[in-house]
């Protein structure tokens, strides 16, 4: 019989950096991005860990976290108003409490698993930790309970699907560098795009590049530019503090700052971590009007997958957002959803009778994209899963287990 224990512990408490890089392998960098993200903390959320022991080492790790959810930061005009109205009668509805599995932040949400697991404790451990994870959303009165921005290759309980409601959420564009040199690169893009870019680039010869992990000097910057882009993004659910920027070049391995500077000033800045196995863009942020000018984006783009050529790096993950830019400059992109339920029963049934409607109807709003459905390729992990533990797309899981494909890139935060 399996000695399993739960705990629900405020941030990751009793869990060692070596158990977390158990947990969470490499490539990934969720192992050493969460205890920074739980140390630096984030504006509005509180975060928690759910953790599953076999006696008494951590197997199973769900990172959660707790905030409000306003709807109506996301629209403006005549919808904002309409929002801000239906908040006072149903705030449960249109201001919820969100308790949520994910990363706040990252390309795709992860749930860490011990892959050493016998197929009959997985089953055990996630029962016991979802069990769990229903309690503390009763007790802590959450209107909302969510799986947060996974994607067809992200390993969950198959139950969940049967529970949860689904939503496309949004896309994590990534480019395969299956070439040995920039001009073969450009000679993929369409004549529109590589013309496009080699005009965009004349415009940025001006630009200094630098890479750097000591940023000190320029951290007081770095942050405002940061601030600034959380102020514009219609998406954004939080921000990170300072701290954040200024420990993850020492706490998270291979990451390191690109500063694009315009006649001596610090124009914006692309924090990346670069492994053997991948470059990872986690922020680009820029001064919306020097960056225009300069066509910084696109320079920061060429410049990473030049980087990327150079180094003989196999696969560039360019993040969320910008999607029809990325596909534009030859990436893929890989759908993320987003799973939840309501505590309102009412309101529950009325989602899960009516996924589409409601669906088009949080997409008409502008919440959310609907994601592009481009195949992604190259799965970003194959571990071996039970047969009840499930990706979202159980066809790309089958034909990666039957060619005994590993995963080349894993991610987070």
């Amino acid at each position: 019989m399996n000695s399993l224990t739960c705990s629900c512990v405020p941030r990751l408490d009793g869990v060692s950096a070596a158990e977390l890089g158990r947990l969470f392998p490499e490539p990934s960098t969720t192992a050493p991005l969460l205890p920074l993200l739980q140390e630096s903390g984030i504006d509005g959320f509180n975060l928690w860990s759910i953790v599953v022991s076999k006696d008494g080492v951590p197997v199973l790790l769900l990172p959660l976290f707790e905030t409000r959810f306003d709807l109506s930061t996301f629209v403006g005009g005549w919808i904002k108003k309409s929002l801000k109205a239906a908040d006072r009668l149903i705030p449960s509805l249109f201001h919820p409490r969100v308790l949520s599995v994910g990363l706040a932040v990252g390309e795709w949400g992860e749930i860490g698993i011990d892959p050493q697991m016998d197929e009959g404790t997985l089953d055990a451990a996630c029962k016991m930790a979802f069990g769990t994870l229903q309690a503390l959303a009763a007790e802590l009165k959450s209107d909302i309970l969510a799986l947060y921005n996974f994607n067809r290759y992200s390993i969950l309980p198959g139950d969940v699907f049967k529970k949860f409601n689904q939503v496309q959420y949004g896309s994590c564009a990534r480019l395969t560098i299956d070439f040995s040199s920039m001009e073969e690169y450009l000679s993929r893009l369409s004549r529109a795009a590589r013309k496009d870019l080699l005009r965009k680039f004349r415009v940025a010869r001006g630009v200094r590049v630098i890479r750097s992990c000591a940023v000190s000097p320029f951290l007081d910057r770095i942050y405002r530019l940061y601030r600034e882009v959380v102020q514009r993004s219609p998406m954004s659910l939080g921000a990170h503090n300072r701290l954040f920027f200024e420990k993850i070049c020492e706490r998270v391995p291979g990451t390191e700052y690109t500063l694009y500077f315009v006649q001596d000033e610090l124009a914006a800045f692309n924090l990346l971590v670069v492994t053997p196995h991948g470059m990872v863009d986690k922020y680009f942020c820029m001064d919306y009007g020097i960056g225009r000018k300069h066509n910084l984006y696109v320079l920061s783009w060429l410049e990473n997958v030049r980087t990327c050529v150079e180094r003989k790096i196999p696969l560039y993950l360019a993040g969320p957002g910008a999607e029809k830019i990325k596909a534009h400059l030859g990436a893929a992109l890989i759908p993320s959803f987003i799973l939840f339920k309501h505590r309102h029963p009412a309101i529950d049934r009325f989602l899960m009778a009516w996924p589409a409607v409601s669906e088009k109807i949080l997409s008409r709003l502008g919440f959310w994209p609907v994601a592009s459905l481009s195949p992604p390729g190259v799965p970003t992990r194959d571990r071996q899963v039970p047969t009840h533990v499930r990706r979202l797309d159980p066809t790309a899981q089958a034909n990666a287990r039957r060619r005994g494909e590993r995963h080349q890139l894993q991610e987070k935060a």
